[in-house]
């Protein structure tokens, strides 16, 4: 029996433009009635492909795409992208610049039909009943991406499919308008994927971020167990500045070069293992001198050392508060303040 809260079900979803060339394979991920859900990734992982599969631009090769339990993809069936009830955003906002902003919007929806009451709910809470008479070159980033959004929502879509929508405006604006976005779509009730390689925005937005490496979601889970028990390098070194570190894993513990760490009580295994160490857990300190700094940078308020191990060259992360200055070119130890830890697959 499908389960009603699930939006968005894709299931052994695989796309490639060849036999060599496979893009998605084996990609599954669920988006649940009112959820915000981000795939997150670097580029030329599948990002794109995964968009265009979901909006209907691309046929897929094997599996299913589901939305509210109405089959959209499959390798036999294939609902082109106009007829599928998703509202999607696209990075350059996809607007008409010979239309004003108020046609904009309405272009598309059956004007007998629409619910006049939502609309100017929407119009209001995104802020663009100002200038509904402007033409697109009269508008800065941050109204086109309200805009974008109001054109998206007025049509009540069962899912909102965001495309790097932040990509085109400044750091400060981008931060604003993901605060705006998010209680937004809170009181509209919206079930959001975005889709973007921007790991701060996928952690302040989401409730769920499923991380696409090699063609496949190698973790789905909150932006909380994401970044604090990452289960793979790419994840752990892309979102935290976290270390992987080998170790040597007996009774429950990892003994690293820098210190021994806890290991989760489940974890049972013996034998060498690499596990997730993020550089707010470690500190420098000048007892011993096993690690040249070899790079300084001011980082969200706090100092991050990069040291290069004289040893075997290994490069480590160490975020600390700016107050206890080390300099480049200084010979350091590093201790431990923090010694949980997780296992963490290098494959």
């Amino acid at each position: 029996m499908m389960d009603l809260n699930k939006i968005l079900e894709i299931d052994d979803m695989s796309f490639s433009y060849s036999e060599e060339d496979k893009i998605l394979e084996n990609f599954s991920i669920d988006v649940n009635e009112g959820e915000f859900v981000t795939v997150l990734g670097d580029s030329g992982v599948g990002k794109t492909t995964l968009f265009r599969a979901i909006n209907g631009l691309e046929k897929i090769s094997s599996g299913y795409i589901r939305l509210e339990g109405n089959l959209l993809s499959s390798a036999f069936y294939h609902i082109p992208a106009e007829k599928r009830p998703i509202g999607t955003i696209f990075q350059d906002y996809a607007l008409f610049p010979h239309l004003n902003v108020e046609k904009n919007i309405f272009y598309g929806l059956k004007k007998k039909n629409y619910d006049k009451h939502f609309v100017k709910e929407v119009l209001g809470l995104l802020r663009v009943e100002g200038f509904l008479n402007r033409y697109i070159d009269q508008l800065s980033g941050g109204q086109k991406q309200r805009v974008s959004l109001a054109r998206a929502l007025v049509r009540k879509p069962k899912l909102l499919l965001m495309d790097e929508p932040f990509s085109n405006l400044d750091k400060n604006l981008r931060l604003q308008i993901r605060r705006e976005l998010k209680k937004n779509l809170i009181e509209i009730g919206s079930t959001v994927l975005l889709i973007t390689h921007d790991s701060e925005e996928a952690l302040s937005l989401s409730d769920k971020i499923g991380y696409l490496y090699k063609g496949k979601i190698i973790q789905f889970d909150s932006p909380y167990e994401l970044f604090h028990n990452p289960n793979h390098r790419i994840i752990a070194t892309s979102i935290s500045n976290s270390n992987v570190i080998k170790g040597d894993v007996l009774s429950g513990k990892a003994k690293t070069k820098i210190g021994d760490f806890i290991l989760p009580k489940n974890y049972k295994n013996q034998g060498g293992a690499y596990i997730n160490v993020r550089s707010n857990q470690i500190k420098l300190n000048r007892s011993s001198r096993n690690f040249e700094i070899i790079q300084e940078e001011f980082l969200e308020g706090k100092e991050l050392y990069i040291l290069k191990d004289i040893k075997d060259g290994q490069t480590i992360n160490v975020s600390m508060d700016s107050s206890s200055k080390f300099l480049v070119g200084e010979k350091v130890g590093i201790e431990i303040i923090n010694n949980k830890s997780n296992i963490i697959d290098i494959s």
